[in-house]
Parts: C-alpha cells; sequence; structure tokens
C-alpha cells in the first residue's frame, strides 16, 4: 500500500473521533461520585385536602361538598347520642340545653381518601364526656360513703353510753333504727347515682366500638357507593386540633358571653411548648452534603457493589439499630406544638349597648415555618398559599343580639 493511501486513511479515522460527543459518553459504576442533600420534606395529602378522589365521571365529583357536609353533621349526631328519657331520669332536658353542654365528644373535620374498593375516613376526637364521668366518680367514690359511716357509728356510741346510764333500752333501739334507716337512703342514693354514671359511660365506650360503627357506615355508604371504613384518632387535648378548639370555645362563649379574655388565657396558659434554644433552632443551615444518607455513603448504589463489600449481616444489623432508635419518628416533622392563635370578633356584650362588637386576639408561640423563615430550606406549600405546618379552622356562633366568630391557628414545628 502506499503512502499516500495510508494517510488517506488515517485522516479518515481521525475525522470520526473528533465528531464523536465525548460528553455523553457513559462512565462505569464505580466512579460515580453522589453528592445528594437532604430530601425535601412532603407533609401528608390529607392535610392539603379534605377529600381525595380521581374519578374520571365529573358529574360523580359535583355533589362531593354536599355528602361532605351532611356526613360533618351526621358524625355530630352520632358521637353527640344519649339515652331516652326515663331510663336514668324522668326530668326532660330541652334541646338547647343539649346543645350547649361542654360535656360531649368533639369531632373533628372528615377527611376522606377514596380508593377503588372502599373510602377511608379519618376523624380526630376528643371525648370530654368520658373524662368528665370518670371525674363524678371520683369525687364520688366510697370513701364519702365511709366517712359518712364513721360518723353514724360514732353517734351510736354516744346513744349508747347514755342509755345504758340511764337503762332505757327501748330509746336506744328506736334511736339505732332511725340511724339505720338514714345511712341507707345516703348509701343508696350515692350508689343510684354511681350506677347512673356507669351506664353513661358504657354509651359512651359503646360509641367507638364496632358494633355501632357498622351501623353507622351503612348509612354513610349511601353518599358515595362505596364500603366506609373508619380511623378514629383519640386526642388527648383540645389544644391538638383547630377544628375541636374553636368548637369548645364557641360553646363556652354561648354559654357565657362574659370574661372573654379568661376563656382565652386559660387555653392558652395552660399550652405547653417544648423547650428548645431559639439561637439554635433558628440559625440559617448552610448547604452541605449528607454523608449519612445511602447515596452518599456508597459511590456506587448497585445492590451487588454493596454486599460485595460489606456483609449483608452488618448491613442488616446498623438498619435495625437505627429502626429502634425512633429513626422513622424522627423523620417526621410538625408533631410538636410550635405555636397557637386565637381570635375572637362579634357581639358578645351587653344587648342595650354601643359598643357592641367585640374583638380579642390571643398568641402563644409562632406561626412561622422555621425551615423556610429561618434555615433558609425550601418548603411546601398546600395550594399555593398556605403553610404546610399550619392548620386554620373557624366556626360561627349566634346570639340574641347577633353573631360571633372564633377563629384559631395551630402550628407545628
Amino acid at each position: 500500500m502506499n503512502n499516500t493511501n495510508k494517510k488517506v486513511i488515517i485522516h479518515q479515522k481521525n475525522i470520526f473521533i473528533k465528531n464523536i460527543n465525548i460528553k455523553n459518553k457513559l462512565t462505569p459504576f464505580k466512579l460515580q461520585e453522589n453528592s445528594v442533600g437532604d430530601f425535601k420534606y412532603f407533609p401528608a395529602d390529607s392535610k392539603e385536602w379534605k377529600n381525595k378522589i380521581y374519578f374520571f365521571n365529573y358529574n360523580y365529583i359535583k355533589n362531593l361538598s354536599i355528602y361532605n357536609l351532611n356526613l360533618y353533621k351526621l358524625l355530630k349526631i352520632y358521637f353527640s347520642m344519649f339515652l331516652k328519657k326515663g331510663l336514668l331520669s324522668n326530668k326532660y332536658l330541652p334541646v338547647r340545653k343539649k346543645d350547649l353542654s361542654l360535656n360531649k365528644v368533639y369531632i373533628s373535620k372528615p377527611e376522606i381518601k377514596h380508593t377503588n374498593s372502599k373510602a377511608v375516613i379519618t376523624i380526630y376526637v376528643y371525648n370530654r364526656e368520658n373524662i368528665s364521668l370518670l371525674n363524678n366518680i371520683h369525687r364520688r367514690n366510697l370513701q364519702f360513703l365511709i366517712d359518712k359511716l364513721k360518723k353514724v357509728i360514732m353517734r351510736l356510741e354516744i346513744i349508747f353510753i347514755n342509755e345504758t346510764l340511764f337503762n332505757n333500752k327501748n330509746a336506744f333501739l328506736k334511736n339505732l333504727f332511725y340511724f339505720k334507716s338514714i345511712f341507707k337512703l345516703i348509701v343508696l342514693r350515692k350508689l343510684n347515682f354511681i350506677r347512673k354514671i356507669k351506664i353513661k359511660l358504657n354509651l359512651n365506650e359503646y360509641k367507638f366500638r364496632e358494633n355501632f360503627l357498622s351501623k353507622l357506615s351503612i348509612l354513610v355508604s349511601k353518599f358515595y357507593n362505596q364500603k366506609v371504613e373508619f380511623n378514629i384518632i383519640n386526642l388527648k387535648s383540645i389544644r391538638l386540633n383547630p377544628d375541636i378548639l374553636t368548637e369548645y370555645l364557641k360553646l363556652k362563649l354561648k354559654k357565657n358571653r362574659r370574661n372573654v379574655l379568661t376563656r382565652m388565657n386559660y387555653i392558652i396558659n395552660n399550652l405547653k411548648l417544648p423547650e428548645e434554644n431559639l439561637i439554635t433552632e433558628r440559625t440559617r443551615i448552610s448547604k452541605h452534603i449528607n454523608y449519612n444518607l445511602l447515596e452518599n455513603k456508597y459511590k456506587n448504589t448497585n445492590l451487588n457493589f454493596i454486599l460485595n463489600k460489606n456483609k449483608l449481616d452488618e448491613i442488616l444489623k446498623n438498619l435495625y439499630e437505627k429502626l429502634q432508635k425512633n429513626l422513622i419518628f424522627n423523620i417526621i416533622k410538625y408533631k410538636n406544638i410550635g405555636g397557637i392563635r386565637l381570635e375572637i370578633k362579634g357581639r358578645l356584650t351587653k344587648r342595650y349597648r354601643a359598643d357592641r362588637a367585640v374583638y380579642k386576639v390571643k398568641v402563644k408561640g409562632g406561626l412561622r415555618n422555621i425551615d423556610s423563615c429561618y434555615k433558609g430550606l425550601s418548603t411546601v406549600n398546600f395550594r399555593g398559599y398556605s403553610n404546610s405546618n399550619l392548620e386554620y379552622s373557624i366556626k360561627q356562633g349566634k346570639r340574641r343580639i347577633g353573631a360571633f366568630a372564633v377563629k384559631g391557628w395551630i402550628s407545628g414545628k
């Protein structure tokens, strides 16, 4: 082959190599370097939308808002059930007095998740009725009866000494019979009262049992044409849900309009916020690589590479130790209360006064999102404008001179 032909072939090879796009060249897994930061926290979808559904037929979705309102009314009626007149007492209680009673089961607005097979309804519940009934039993316990018995015995001893001194046995027997009858009346009344409270406690417990809830689910399934499953979450305080908090404060103001600030202070002052150093909590975080993540710990994310480098027993042992330290629970955010804000506005003064409108505000803690406002981390906004760490509720009430409203905000951190 001539030298000229060799030069032409080499020149063609160089042209082919120059036109290759080297930027899109594949690199092996072992040479890959990861630099992944902390993941963005996405809270539950149920906090953004109370009703989650995907359906092809748009006509089916039109009536969902009405069904949700009817469902909320039905749940309030169900959890405020009481025994008929004549079972416990023959006294008539008016409906208004029953509605304004503070000793009831408070519920939040239901969160509904629709699937192909069923609809899961989540409800937050604060059972104040159960707490008040148990307190009544403890107040009127057997210690009260024992004290009464001791007083009667002491009285009988004094009479016995006096009557034996004068040898008047008939008078002693009359007094003994008299005190026995009085003691029986006292004991029977107290025991009858405790028996009535226990019956009310049983009714309160039956509301949360499956036998009663199954009958309720049959009524609710007629709204959505699906099977219904209830997920009931019991709360330890009214301050953990804004719907329950505003409902409780509305009933308080309906019963007694006086001392609006004292009722707000009672709710605010008894709130215990977690003790944390504000300087360290609100310092701005510099962007860095988190080497505790699996993507940064191993340069190659292939499972064969990880198993060859480390034994499977050691990896599973490390994962189990992390799960034992409540790793999953610590990842969840907004589980502690960061602050609370209450607003009351409306006609809550006396009837014949010019300044009938009242506006009161009480705040404890903060409502800002610490991650986005102080630490400089990106967060999610619900519906495009509301913070993901914040829950809001409003309740309207009516009185003779006008209407009023109660607003509540609860933030988490």
